[in-house]
């Protein structure tokens, strides 16, 4: 039998050795999200991999950059952009000297090595024993966290104990700005941008143990701002900023046997939430609220948090220990991808890296929905409240394919509007609307949540069943639905697919329950 690629643990995902061709996959294991900010499991260290062995990845759920697609022969109603979520500036880079020798874990001997994802903690721990090339030893825990209380929150704690020497140690706080996205890996579309930095600074500064950007994309033109705040008993020795990047260096005197800490709490936010003009005070604002709770208090929230959403949402297996650690993992992942503002959805990759660009497909309504439907009521409308703040687009996505009343919801979007490149298999999904009526009914079945329907869901069931009326016509004594893709996405273009057509009547029959509820209302 094969060896299981990490130990079987309940409550733990371990990583038990560094090994530099398992790195691409482990970034991704150890991703960390609240469902507004995302970023992969990279050290903390910054070492530079290839483009085949890493991907270093900061995310802001709904922030995006488009390009032109170009078509090789293009047709009325396809899409004209490209949507892609975008990779934003990294401030997670923390370098560590110890009397003149880089923390390198390359370098000298690793002689301890463990990093755990504790999914009942929300947290990941790296547990290091090093010794340098000249025989220092050093002992090194790492502990990161995407705050599920402040949603604009990354905070990241690092201790440091000399076991076999006294001396300087030296932490360097960095900021990359000179990013882009791995389309040319990650994306397997042809020409689907975005190509190249995509996103312009605009202002890059320090401000006392502050480090402060703010940038622009090219073409969506939407500004983001982020930062980062150091908290720790050393001094600053150095501050360099340059225009696409910059650091600061803080040295502390470490005793043999006696750990020194380093913190670092970093926020972003975008023009998304609020005006161009107050994002980055927003931030540097933030960033001084984060100093002084520090990172136990955030590690402290994040447990409160995760205590909460395991007692709604835990499976318990006996008798099966990997099924039991592969479900919660599962469960994990899905709680930290889901947007939670009722402007964002939740990306086929979640937050973990650039896969699918970052794109909301149906499989949200149709998988994920029930899901938070049962466990957490709030999460599963929000995402809905999505779709219902997307409902025009959609009717501009219709009316672009002819369609004379209704909405037609997209298969890949970010924005609400379609943006993929192929008909077929995209915007012939008809059944999208379906999917997305099923999971209205769906919340409103288990939630009770008739103000939800009044408000939002029937004006998204009205609007859909007008498209069934206009994408549909009778044959002989029956309705039918022709020329369009089912769930399955490889027979394209057929004539009554059996998915669609079920989807299109379970939705008109719920319609007229919720038309005549609030005629008796009135």
């Amino acid at each position: 039998m094969e060896k299981n690629t990490y130990p079987v643990e309940e409550w733990k995902v371990t990583e038990e050795k560094f090994v530099k061709d398992w790195n691409y996959r482990n970034e991704t294991t150890f991703a960390l999200s609240n469902g507004y900010i995302g970023t992969r499991g990279t050290f903390d260290e910054g070492y530079p991999f290839t483009v085949d062995e890493g991907l270093e990845g900061n995310f802001i759920n709904g922030f995006y950059e488009s390009e032109h697609i170009r078509y090789g022969e293009w047709n009325f109603g396809f899409p004209e952009t490209s949507q892609s979520l975008l990779n934003l500036p990294n401030l997670k880079k923390t370098t560590i000297e110890v009397n003149g020798e880089m923390f390198d874990l390359k370098a000298g001997e690793i002689v301890e090595y463990s990093r755990s994802l504790l999914m009942n903690e929300g947290i990941v721990v790296r547990n290091i024993v090093w010794k340098s090339p000249k025989g220092k030893e050093v002992k090194a825990t790492f502990k990161r966290l995407v705050s599920l209380a402040d949603k604009n929150i990354m905070a990241i704690q690092i201790k440091v104990t000399p076991i076999n020497f006294e001396g300087t140690v030296k932490f360097s706080s960095y900021v990359e700005a000179g990013v882009e996205n791995h389309t040319r890996k990650t994306n397997p579309l042809v020409d689907y941008g975005p190509f190249g930095k995509h996103l312009v600074v605009e202002e890059l500064k320090s401000d006392e143990d502050y480090i402060l950007y703010q940038g622009e994309t090219k073409n969506s033109k939407l500004s983001m701002a982020c930062g980062s705040v150091v908290v720790t008993d050393g001094h600053m020795t150095e501050c360099v900023i340059g225009e696409e990047d910059g650091h600061t260096s803080y040295e502390v005197y470490a005793e043999e046997g006696k750990e020194v800490t380093f913190e670092k709490m970093i926020a972003y936010t975008s023009e998304l939430d609020m005006p161009k003009e107050e994002i980055l005070p927003f931030i540097r604002a933030k960033l001084s609220e984060a100093k002084v709770l520090g990172y136990d208090k955030y590690e402290a929230l994040q447990k409160e948090k995760m205590d909460e959403f395991w007692s709604k949402a835990d499976i318990k297996i006996e008798g099966d220990e990997e099924l039991q650690q592969g479900i919660r993992f599962n469960l994990f992942h899905i709680m930290q991808s889901a947007g939670r503002d009722g402007r964002t959805g939740m990306g086929a990759k979640g937050l973990s890296g650039e896969g699918y660009e970052g794109h909301y497909f149906w499989d949200t309504e149709m998988f994920m929905v029930p899901y938070f439907a049962m466990t957490n009521p709030a999460i599963a409308r929000k995402l809905l409240e999505y779709r219902y703040k997307t409902l025009g687009k959609a009717k501009e996505n219709a009316a672009l394919l002819g369609h004379k009343k209704g909405a037609l919801y997209p298969w890949r979007t970010i924005t609400g509007r379609e943006c993929s490149g192929y008909y077929p298999s995209g915007t012939a999904q008809y059944h999208i609307d379906g999917d997305i009526a099923y999971a209205v009914i769906l919340y409103y079945k288990t939630s009770g949540d008739w103000e939800f329907i009044k408000e939002m869901g029937l004006k998204i069931l009205l609007e859909t069943n007008r498209l069934w009326l206009d994408v549909g016509n009778y044959y002989k004594d029956r309705f039918v639905i022709n020329c369009v893709t089912g769930p399955d996405e490889y027979t394209c273009i057929v004539n009554n697919n059996y998915y669609t057509n079920a989807s299109a009547k379970y939705s008109m029959q719920w319609c007229l329950k919720f038309i005549q509820r609030l005629a008796e209302e009135k």
